[in-house]
């Protein structure tokens, strides 16, 4: 009988000791045994699980420091699982984009792959809560990769000129591949979306696709390795002479995108590719080149002071068409070939001067 104790014994011991393995967790309100918060799980689950998420409401900070995936589920007729902002604040980290000042983000990714899906970061904030520095809500700091898919950011906008919807980046070391896609991005007093690296040649390819973005300051930028396709963004901040619709800065390709009331419809600040967007109501330029070297074809200007603003810079330019504009195309260097469409146009092309 003794044996037998001992043996059971040793058996419940060695169950015991078992770690968790890679599975599916919970939390929330809707599984029984589940996390009561993200949190919580997060720590205690090994790499390579899924999170599910039950509707309801979740007032923390969430840092990921292991590749996972974190996602929304259904329950009761509802899918709406928010991170929302804890009462004590948030704690700051460092960024390379954002060198002048510490950035708070709600949720902070630091490795991958970490992959979310159907998740709301809330940023509504009281007088206690709300940070005197960039607010981001998702921040992918360097070394980290994943997929943000159907995320919602909002109301990151306690802090005039300081609210970010999500912010990726990466330094030196491995390159990484970030993907933000069919994702709601809004109510933000800074931009919508950044993506970032400070390395020649970049060490991140960054994919934004099918995005609604609405920014204060700016919708989109691409400072890195990557594409922006078939977004649709709104820039609301006419106010601000920086307000830019879509900012190029890498050899990337902005393409398919419908881009709506921004000073810059796309900002050009490097070699790539700017094809078949539409751009309506700029508040200055459609499109912008600040450096020689871009190309940019079939894309559609409508109601624009200046249809295309070449700076005297060289480039391929055809096969746009610009509608409502005063000026089509301006400074254009000498020798240009490209043939455009022109309606309603007062000035189809003025020269370098």
């Amino acid at each position: 009988m003794r044996r037998f104790h001992f043996a059971l014994l040793s058996l419940v011991l060695a169950v015991a000791a078992q770690p968790l393995v890679a599975a599916t967790y919970y939390v929330g309100s809707c599984k029984t045994g589940a996390y009561g918060t993200i949190s919580a799980a997060v720590a205690a689950v090994p790499a390579g699980s899924t999170i599910d998420v039950c509707p309801g409401t979740y007032p923390e900070q969430v840092v990921i420091s292991k590749a996972l995936t974190l996602q929304g589920i259904i329950s009761d007729n509802s899918s709406q699982a928010v991170i929302a902002m804890p009462s004590g604040g948030l704690v700051t980290t460092s960024s390379i984009l954002y060198v002048s000042t510490p950035v708070a983000p709600q949720v902070w990714v630091t490795a991958g792959p970490v992959n979310i899906t159907n998740i709301t970061v809330d940023g509504t904030a009281g007088p206690t809560n709300c940070p005197t520095y960039y607010l981001i809500g998702v921040f992918y700091s360097g070394g980290s990769s994943g997929t943000m898919n159907a995320i919602q950011t909002r109301n990151q906008n306690c802090a005039p000129n300081y609210g970010v919807g999500i912010s990726v980046e990466n330094g030196a070391g491995a390159t990484e591949s970030i993907t933000i896609e069919n994702s709601n991005v809004n109510n933000n007093s800074n931009s919508g979306i950044n993506a970032y690296s400070d390395q020649t040649p970049s060490t991140l390819t960054a994919s934004i696709k099918g995005n609604y973005v609405v920014g204060e300051l700016g919708g989109i930028g691409l400072s890195c390795n990557g594409s922006v396709s078939n977004n649709t963004v709104m820039v609301s901040g006419e106010f601000y002479g920086f307000s830019i619709g879509v900012g190029l800065n890498e050899g990337g390709v902005v393409s398919g995108n419908t881009i709506n009331g921004a000073i810059y419809g796309v900002y050009v600040d490097g070699a790539g590719s700017v094809k078949s967007n539409k751009i309506v109501n700029s508040g200055s330029y459609g499109i912008f080149l600040l450096v020689p070297g871009a190309t940019v074809e079939t894309n559609i200007i409508t109601q624009a002071p200046v249809g295309i603003e070449f700076q005297c810079n060289t480039g391929t330019v055809s096969g746009n068409t610009i509608n409502g504009a005063t000026t089509g195309l301006d400074k254009v260097p000498a020798g240009f070939t490209g043939v455009n469409k022109f309606y309603n146009v007062a000035t189809t092309t003025n020269g370098c001067s």
